[in-house]
């Protein structure tokens, strides 16, 4: 007897389960069964670890460990639990009556669940520049009825939110004095919040006062580049109800470049973003109200921005919404060898496509019209394919 089979992707199974007549009445949690996750878990002692493996193993699935866990040789391990969702929510119900504070993992492996099923669709954030010399751009809008015409061409051609800055970030640039960037950001901001209400307005800075003016002339989202250096940008949003984009960076324009070593690249970056985050929800601001940037080209060097974009989707785990800035990066230019930002674009489309595909909240952008259009067609694929 000859048989016939194929390989079901993650993102059909629904739609496979239920084309082969199985009971529509336990279809959702029949799905359970056949979603398999992994989820990484940080400095567990070798007690923990093994609490858990032995749960792990009791269910028919796993948890990876260091190998001297099992003789508890060593203090702690991270480990990686794998299985079912059905599989990881008996874990996580068994784990609520174990003690070593395991009651807590489990609220935590419940949580990741309910983030695996989220899905988004991605807005496209429109590049404004009102710099003298950034990598790209810089000075080709710094006249305001350029800076508006150009917005204008951005909304037009798909963009979701506008994201307006002054000072360049580019490795080496100077720094502009605040009463520069409060002199272009804040006629822009005004202008474009009356003629186009219902379009979100950020401001790209790292000054407390060009913050405030912007808030007050109307701006939604405040892109803080320093990562939270001042805890005070998360205290302001909250105040008043504004978004903030925590961006991870190391050091300065002058000497990012030089701050590229990690442990462990996404891992560190992780960290340090969760670190973040906890400072601003201490503070008040609101989860819904975090978006999270990993900061591609900021203290990374070109194989460790290709990493960070490959892997891009583990930082959903943090549950804030993310926002990616890569166009026109170096790291791109670097795939065709070119020292010529705006040569990058189609580079910049096949990393925007990529980003699209795994549901990143905000795509940050030069060329919006190319962004829009792999927009477009992802959603017409996975439209006809669902």
């Amino acid at each position: 007897m000859q048989f016939l089979s194929k390989i079901v992707l993650k993102k059909f199974i629904n739609e496979e389960i239920s084309s082969i007549g199985f009971d529509s009445n336990y279809l959702s949690e029949g799905v359970k069964k056949h979603l398999f996750l992994s989820i990484k878990i940080f400095n567990l002692t070798p007690v923990q670890i093994n609490i858990l493996k032995q749960t792990a193993l009791s269910l028919g699935c796993d948890c990876a460990c260091h190998k001297n866990v099992i003789n508890c040789s060593i203090d702690y391990s991270n480990c990686i639990l794998s299985g079912s969702i059905k599989q990881i929510q008996e874990i996580a119900k068994k784990l609520e009556k174990q003690p070593f504070s395991l009651s807590k993992l489990a609220n935590e492996l419940l949580n990741h669940i309910e983030i695996e099923k989220k899905t988004k669709k991605s807005k496209i954030m429109g590049i404004l520049n009102l710099t003298p010399d950034s990598f790209s751009d810089g000075g080709e809008f710094l006249a305001l009825d350029k800076a508006m015409n150009h917005a204008i061409d951005m909304i037009e051609q798909g963009a979701d939110v506008i994201d307006i800055g002054a000072q360049s970030t580019r490795p080496g640039a100077d720094l502009v004095s605040v009463s520069f960037e409060i002199e272009k950001i804040i006629p822009i901001v005004t202008a474009l919040k009356t003629a186009y209400p219902k379009i979100e307005l950020s401001v790209d800075t790292m000054s407390l006062a060009c913050t405030e003016a912007s808030i007050e002339a109307g701006c939604d989202i405040i892109n803080d580049v320093s990562f939270l250096n001042n805890p005070e940008f998360a205290r302001i949003c909250a105040k008043n109800n504004k978004k903030l984009v925590i961006m991870h960076s190391r050091g300065d324009s002058k000497t990012m470049d030089s701050l590229t070593h990690y442990e462990s690249l996404v891992d560190d970056i992780y960290k340090e973003l969760d670190s973040k985050i906890k400072t601003a929800l201490e503070i008040g601001l609101k989860k819904e109200s975090l978006i999270i940037d990993p900061g591609f080209g900021f203290a990374k060097s070109i194989e460790q921005n290709f990493t960070l974009l490959n892997r891009i989707g583990e930082f959903k785990s943090l549950d804030c919404s993310i926002l990616a800035g890569v166009s026109r990066k170096r790291f791109l230019q670097d795939v065709i060898n070119t020292k010529e930002p705006k040569d990058a674009d189609i580079q910049t489309l096949l990393a925007a496509s990529y980003l699209i595909q795994n549901q990143i909240d905000y795509i940050r952008i030069h060329n919006v019209e190319l962004c829009n259009q792999a927009l477009l067609f992802n959603q017409r694929l996975n439209n006809q394919l669902l």
